[in-house]
C-alpha cells in the first residue's frame, strides 16, 4: 500500500469488507481475517460488506456488520443505500459507467454479472468515500488490488484505500494505537509499555530475564517495535515535509537500535563461547570489524558460524546504514511524486546507492504483488535509486 493521509485527523473508519475474500479466508481459519472481525463492535470502526449467502456467523452479525442496499436498479443507474451504527449513506450510482470501466480494466467486450458485480464494489466503495477519505476496502481480489491505482485516477477517481487483508490487519492496528488503544485481544486492553513488552516476549520466544546483556537486547528489540510503529502511523498520515522528518528521525534511531542488539548477541557470544576478547571493537558479528572473532567462533561453534554467515548480507546491509547515519554524511530525503496513467502516489523517500540496491536483492527482495516499488520498498528511477524506510522496516 503506498503511502496516503488516511489517519489525518481521524476518529472512526468505515472498513468496507469484501465478503467473498472474507468467506473464503474464513473457510481456511485465517488469523488476520477473525482478528479483524473480531473488532465487530468497535465504537471507532464501522464495518459494513457487500451482499452474500454465509455460514459464518462473524459476516452474518447483522447488527454490526451490515450489508449495503441496491434500490431501484436497472441498466442505468441504482440507488445505493446503507445504515449501519455509526452513519447512513444514500447516493446515485450510474450503473452505464461502471459497465463501461468493467470492459476496460478486464479488457473486453462482453461482461458477466460477477465481472459487473467485482467492479460495482469499486464504485460502492467511491461513494462511502466521496466525502469522508479514510474508508478502507478490504479485499484478497488480485484485480482490485493490482488496478487500485487505476481506479482512483481513471472510474470513479476517489480515493479508494483499497487494501488486502494483510494490509489492513497492520493498518488497523496502527490505527488503534494512534487513538492510544493497545489490544491485546478485541475485548482487552493494556497499556503502551505492557503491549509492547509483551510483543516484544512473543517475538523472542527464548528470552528470559536476567543476564545484563541480554536484558539489554530485549529493551533495544522493545523500542525497534516503538520505533516501527510510529514509522507506521507517519506513513498513514501522507507523504510531505513534516512526515519525512518524523520518518527518518524513527529510521535513524531504528537502525543504530538493530546494530545494537547485534552488538549484544555478539558480546553475548564472546563471553559464553570463552572467547573473552578484551578489546571489544573486534567483538561483532560483522565481516568487516569482527573478521578474527569469527574465526574464535567459528573454532568453537560452526554452527554458529554458519547461521550468522547465512545473514551475512543482511548484517553488512544494516552496517552500511548504521556507517550513513552515525559516522559519515547521512541519508538523504526526498519526496516522490508520481503520476502515469497506471495511477498515481507519493512517497517519502531517501536516495540509496547501487551497493545497497545489490544488497537488498541478495537479501531475497523481489518485485511487490501490487506496488510499484518491491517487498523491502526499493524504487528505481532511471539512475536513481529510492527506498521506503517504513516499507524497509
Amino acid at each position: 500500500m503506498d503511502s496516503r493521509p488516511i489517519l489525518k485527523n481521524t476518529g472512526r473508519i468505515r472498513v468496507f469488507i469484501d465478503s467473498k475474500s472474507f468467506d473464503e479466508l474464513l473457510k481456511q481459519n485465517d488469523r488476520l481475517a477473525i482478528a479483524i472481525l473480531s473488532h465487530y463492535d468497535s465504537e471507532i470502526l464501522d464495518f459494513i460488506r457487500n451482499p452474500l449467502a454465509t455460514k459464518f456467523e462473524a459476516l452474518n452479525n447483522i447488527d454490526n456488520i451490515v450489508s449495503y442496499e441496491l434500490e431501484n436498479k436497472d441498466s442505468k443507474h441504482a440507488t445505493l443505500k446503507m445504515e449501519s451504527k455509526y452513519s447512513s449513506t444514500s447516493s446515485f450510482i450510474w450503473m452505464d459507467h461502471i459497465l463501461e470501466t468493467a470492459k476496460k480494466v478486464y479488457g473486453k467486450d462482453s461482461i458477466n454479472q460477477e465481472e459487473l458485480d467485482k467492479i460495482l464494489t469499486v464504485f460502492i466503495q467511491a461513494g462511502f468515500n466521496r466525502s469522508e477519505k479514510s474508508n478502507i476496502y478490504i479485499t484478497n481480489d488480485k484485480l482490485l488490488l493490482k488496478n487500485r491505482l487505476w481506479f482512483e485516477s481513471h472510474f470513479p477517481g476517489y480515493p479508494l484505500n483499497i487494501m488486502s487483508v494483510e494490509e489492513a490487519a497492520l493498518f488497523i492496528d496502527l490505527f488503534f494505537k494512534k487513538n492510544e488503544k493497545y489490544f491485546a485481544s478485541s475485548r482487552y486492553t493494556l497499556n503502551k509499555g505492557l503491549w509492547y513488552w509483551l510483543s516484544t516476549r512473543l517475538k523472542l520466544a527464548h528470552y528470559n530475564v536476567g543476564d545484563p546483556m541480554l536484558a539489554a537486547l530485549a529493551n533495544r528489540f522493545y523500542y525497534a517495535l516503538m520505533a516501527l510503529d510510529e514509522m507506521g502511523i507517519q506513513y498513514f498520515l501522507g507523504a510531505n515535509n513534516d512526515t519525512k522528518d518524523n520518518t527518518l528521525y524513527h529510521f535513524n534511531y531504528l537502525i543504530t537500535l538493530i546494530t545494537g542488539i547485534f552488538d549484544n548477541l555478539a558480546l553475548k557470544t564472546n563471553t559464553q563461547l570463552g572467547i573473552n576478547y578484551t578489546d571489544l571493537r573486534k567483538v561483532s558479528i560483522n565481516n568487516k570489524s569482527g573478521r578474527d572473532f569469527l574465526k574464535e567462533v567459528k573454532n568453537k561453534r560452526p554452527d554458529i558460524r554458519d547461521h550468522i554467515h547465512s545473514y551475512v548480507v543482511f548484517i553488512s546491509l544494516i552496517y552500511l546504514f548504521r556507517e550513513l547515519v552515525v559516522h559519515r554524511e547521512g541519508l538523504s530525503k526526498t519526496g516522490f511524486d508520481y503520476r502515469s496513467r497506471d495511477g498515481n502516489w507519493r512517497a517519502n523517500f531517501i536516495k540509496v546507492s547501487a551497493e545497497i540496491k545489490r544488497k537488498l536483492k541478495a537479501c531475497g527482495d523481489k518485485a511487490g504483488n501490487y506496488d510499484p516499488f518491491t517487498k523491502w520498498g526499493f524504487y528505481e528511477s532511471g539512475t536513481q535509486y529510492f527506498l521506503d524506510p517504513y516499507n524497509f522496516s
